[in-house]
This record gives structure tokens, C-alpha cells and sequence, in this order.
């Protein structure tokens, strides 16, 4: 086939991919209000026949309806006790408490990561789908860069179609908390939606390395000493060298460098050291083995306030390492 050929007939279908997606998000931003999960599934049961669109009415839901927001109930959670005489019975009793934890956080429209995650499993279980809340750690802040390791610190989802999982995270898909205002910041984010097994390890880490879903697992010193990658690094032709650590240290005697394995043609970089204030251009030279290679110099007179540097593309933030006293050895 002519490659014209085919990349007009691989953009018409990414373009019919898409228009189906926004009919499905549409039809759902519509619907009423529901008091029960089983409702709410009963209507995109009836209103989807596929069970792609299924899961994704019942993720733009979450998107579009819950609230990410602590309650009394997250913050005097304790572990809740459950009697049982078989294995049977302790997976009966577990589901049981899950699904109230589940239903009281869909009707209040509100909960944490838990809830998002329980919602959306159980509405896959109830479009007859293979389900699981996968349970792990996200890292999102620069002290989880070989500093305070967090685990188990998050959860999201991962749904079994035509035989393939599938990972997704609705709660970082529905928005973010305004730290300043306390206010939670509505935005649906399609990144964590199927999002690649390769792209989801860069900042999900499950607890069970089966659901990374790689051929070759990343071990968790590899995840924790990367950068915290952010959203909009991903879909832009961009590959960070496995070589590129975390932290730059201001007290090196050598220049930090940052190795990219790819980069798109247009590569306008830009970093930034918080509490600087003033961009720096990012130049690259072509290493030996084909890699992009930046330099990137401290000034030795950083105060410990100056502990975060990001990386921006197209006026958007990528990437976020921190700045360390120690050295990069």
C-alpha cells in the first residue's frame, strides 16, 4: 500500500476514532442525576451497545461528576474488621465493604482516589467485564525523587477488553486540587485514559509488578530515581535517555546533563529554577550514540528554597527534577 495511501486512511480513522469518543462524552456530560452505581450502569448499558464506549461513558462520568475531596470518614479511616470461615467468604465480606465505601462516595459525588477507583470498578464488573483496582504509588511530588519514597499511596483502574488490559486513572483524569485555594480544578485529561503500559510506569507504580504490563518490568529504584514526569510530555515525539536521573546537584564539580533518546524537530526548550524566576534556553548537542544531550549548570549559591527545576516545551511544563546540595553519584 502506497504510504500516502496509508496515512490518509490511518488519519481518517484516528478522526473517526475521536468524533466517536466526543459523541459518547457528550451523551454522558447529559445525564441525569443517579442516587445507585447500578443505575448509572443500567443507563450506559442501555445507551452503548460496545463495551469500549461503555468504559468510557463510565470514565468521562467520573471525570465530569466526582469531586476529589477528603472527608471525615478518609481521614479517620482505620481498617475495618470483617469476619469470615472461607476464602469465599473473606472475598464476600471485602466486596462488601468496597461497594459501601463506593456507594456512599457516589452519592456525596465525592471521595479520594479509593472511591473514584471502586466506582469505576464496579461498573465494569457490571458490564461483564474483567476488573481490577490496582493498588501502588504515584509519584507526583520531587521528594519521591530517591527521597521519602512513598507506597501505596495511590490506586487507580486497569479493564479487560478483547482479551487486552487496559490501565486508566479517572481520578488524575478528572482534575487536581488548587493548593493555594483549597478548591478541587475540574479538567478531564485523556492521558490517563488507556494510557500505554510504557508512558503509565513513568508515574504509576503498582505493587504487584505483573500490572505494569511489560515485557521487561522497571524495578523501583529505577522508577523513584527518574524525574517526575508531567503531562505534557507525553504526545510530543519526546523520549528521555534512561541515563537522565532525577536530581542535579549544585555541587558537582561537572555540569548537570539531561539525554534525551528523542525529540521532535521542533524542540524549543526552556528550564526554569524556582524562586529564580528567569527562563534559560536549553541547547542540545548530538552525542555518540545518536542521543540529544543538554547541559544544564547550577549556580553553587542556590539556597535550599531553589530545591525544583522544570523543563518546558512550547510554554508548557514536561518535566520536574530536583536540586540536591549532594552529588549526582
Amino acid at each position: 500500500m502506497p504510504k500516502l495511501l496509508f496515512s490518509l486512511l490511518f488519519l481518517a480513522s484516528c478522526a473517526a476514532f475521536c468524533n466517536e469518543y466526543a459523541r459518547v462524552d457528550q451523551k454522558v456530560r447529559e445525564y441525569p442525576a443517579f442516587k445507585k452505581i447500578h443505575d448509572l450502569g443500567y443507563r450506559i448499558q442501555n445507551d452503548f451497545s460496545s463495551d469500549q464506549e461503555r468504559v468510557r461513558a463510565a470514565f468521562v462520568w467520573l471525570t465530569q461528576n466526582m469531586i476529589y475531596e477528603k472527608t471525615y470518614d478518609d481521614i479517620f479511616r482505620t481498617g475495618q474488621r470483617i469476619t469470615y470461615r472461607s476464602e469465599s467468604g473473606r472475598k464476600s465480606q471485602i466486596r462488601r465493604v468496597a461497594l459501601e465505601w463506593a456507594e456512599k462516595a457516589f452519592l456525596m459525588r465525592k471521595g479520594v482516589c479509593l472511591e473514584y477507583s471502586l466506582i469505576l470498578n464496579e461498573l465494569c464488573l457490571q458490564f461483564g467485564l474483567p476488573s481490577k483496582v490496582i493498588v501502588g504509588v504515584a509519584k507526583t511530588d520531587i521528594r519521591f525523587i530517591k527521597g521519602e519514597q512513598s507506597f501505596k499511596n495511590h490506586t487507580w483502574n486497569a479493564v479487560q477488553l478483547d482479551g487486552i488490559w487496559k490501565l486508566m486513572d479517572p481520578t488524575w483524569a478528572s482534575g487536581h486540587l488548587d493548593l493555594a485555594s483549597k478548591r478541587f480544578i475540574r479538567k478531564q485529561i485523556d492521558h490517563y485514559y488507556f494510557t500505554k503500559p510504557e508512558e503509565f510506569i513513568k508515574h504509576h507504580y503498582p505493587t504487584n509488578p505483573e500490572w505494569q504490563l511489560l515485557d521487561d518490568p522497571v524495578d523501583i529504584e529505577q522508577f523513584f530515581s527518574a524525574p517526575i514526569y508531567l503531562t505534557e510530555f507525553f504526545g510530543k515525539g519526546i523520549e528521555l535517555s534512561p541515563k537522565t536521573k532525577g536530581i542535579l546537584s549544585i555541587s558537582s564539580k561537572d555540569a548537570n546533563y539531561i539525554y534525551f533518546d528523542q525529540l521532535p524537530r521542533e524542540h524549543g526548550m526552556y528550564y526554569l529554577v524556582h524562586g529564580e524566576g528567569e527562563f534559560r534556553r536549553m541547547g542540545f548537542k548530538k552525542g555518540k550514540d545518536k542521543s540529544y544531550i543538554s547541559k544544564i549548570r547550577l549556580n553553587k549559591k542556590l539556597h535550599k528554597k531553589h530545591d525544583l527545576l522544570t523543563v518546558f516545551l512550547e510554554d508548557k511544563p514536561i518535566l520536574n527534577f530536583k536540586i540536591s546540595e549532594k552529588t549526582n553519584h
